[in-house]
């Protein structure tokens, strides 16, 4: 996400912190703050949103073990966001990574509950009055369990696309297919996001009016993208396959290849048997450009191209959606075309992005089937 600073790594995850998430922290320090000074808010600000982070985690694990890669997480002024390479259209899968963020507040909430009773009861306050107490452990750890509390309940409302709303669309697809299911959580969604901003405005809290104005529009965009997604069923390999492929025979060198790879504007050729016309492997330009930097100008196409077992193969009949799953699914970014026992060109996920984007700006297929 651009704007963003990287922290570190956890679990392979980039975690980073977008450049306006140190507005809330100036703003958290002041309004958290209030008689104990603003080093005391600023450290309640953090804690808070080190909820938010683990929230955030949960999600990543849920998907991760569905072998969904995660991009990053990402703290915004108004929560945190797990960027997931694609969400699971299975409807269980789907519910297991929704409800994994409130789950892991709700869980924090148990373990912090005997806690803050027990030092509560240890205390000369009742509990009621440590719910506004100032700085402590024990308004810390508070303050901890009811913000636990409130992002889990939040998060659970339906409105989509927030964990609620996702988990609204799982059960409803169980009984309608995913786009089917998408438009009515879209619907329920804007419905709510729509009573959020009216509410947040009446009542002067104009964070939780920004909220569900954000609600309102993540809603329809993903609602839109899943529409266009399940047009990708309808458009075929065959139609979106590349006239352009440039092939390369097994022999050439690194050293003859350069050009060719350089003045090209894909980033994967076919190493292609010039007499049979098979495929015998991929090569990248990156293959090619660490081969010069390590000076193997004479080495063959051979010695560094990636093997065509290892490449997945579809056929031109194969739907764009089918491509898409297959590649996202597995280690590679590009697939062979075969019609038949006939090698017809390499197809990649940028060629899928390409046709996904002209579909999202209005454009309608129109290519012929490649014979």
């Amino acid at each position: 996400m651009g704007w963003s600073i990287k922290l570190g790594r956890i679990l392979g995850i980039n975690v980073q912190i977008h450049l306006t998430f140190f507005l809330i922290l100036i703003w958290g320090a002041f309004n958290f703050g209030g008689s104990d000074g603003p080093l005391y808010g600023l450290l309640v600000t953090v804690a808070l949103f080190s909820l938010v982070f683990l929230h955030e985690l949960g999600h990543s694990v849920a998907a991760m073990a569905y072998g969904i890669q995660v991009k990053d997480i990402t703290l915004l002024p108004i929560g945190g966001v797990a960027r997931l390479e694609r969400m699971p259209e299975k409807p269980f899968q789907e519910f297991v990574v929704a409800i994994a963020g409130p789950a892991v507040n709700i869980t924090l909430a148990i373990i912090l509950a005997p806690i803050v009773l027990g030092l509560a009861s240890a205390g000369s306050e009742p509990l009621a009055l440590t719910l506004s107490s100032g700085a402590g452990l024990l308004g810390l750890l508070t303050f901890l369990l009811t913000a636990n509390v409130s992002l889990a309940l939040f998060n659970l409302l339906p409105a989509f696309p927030m964990d609620g709303g996702r988990i609204f669309r799982a059960v409803m697809g169980l009984f309608l297919d995913f786009e089917r299911a998408t438009s009515l959580a879209v619907v329920v969604g804007r419905v709510l996001a729509v009573g959020l901003g009216v509410f947040g405005i009446i009542n002067g809290q104009f964070f939780l009016a920004l909220i569900a104005l954000f609600i309102f529009t993540a809603s329809g965009q993903e609602g839109a993208a899943v529409t266009v997604k399940s047009r990708l069923r309808d458009v075929r390999v065959g139609q979106a396959l590349s006239r352009n492929t440039v092939s390369i025979s097994p022999t050439a060198t690194v050293g003859q290849a350069a050009s060719t790879v350089m003045r090209g504007d894909r980033p994967d050729f076919a190493v292609v048997d010039p007499y049979s016309r098979q495929l015998l492997g991929i090569v990248s330009s990156k293959d090619v450009t660490e081969a010069v930097e390590r000076n193997q100008w004479q080495s063959p196409m051979s010695d560094i191209m990636r093997p065509a077992g290892d490449v997945p193969r579809v056929t031109p009949n194969t739907s764009l959606l089918e491509l898409q799953d297959k590649l996202e699914g597995g280690s590679s970014h590009v697939a062979a075309v075969y019609d038949g026992p006939f090698f017809k060109g390499l197809i990649s996920l940028d060629d899928v992005r390409r046709v996904f984007q002209f579909l999202a700006q209005g454009g309608r297929p129109a290519w012929k089937t490649s014979g």
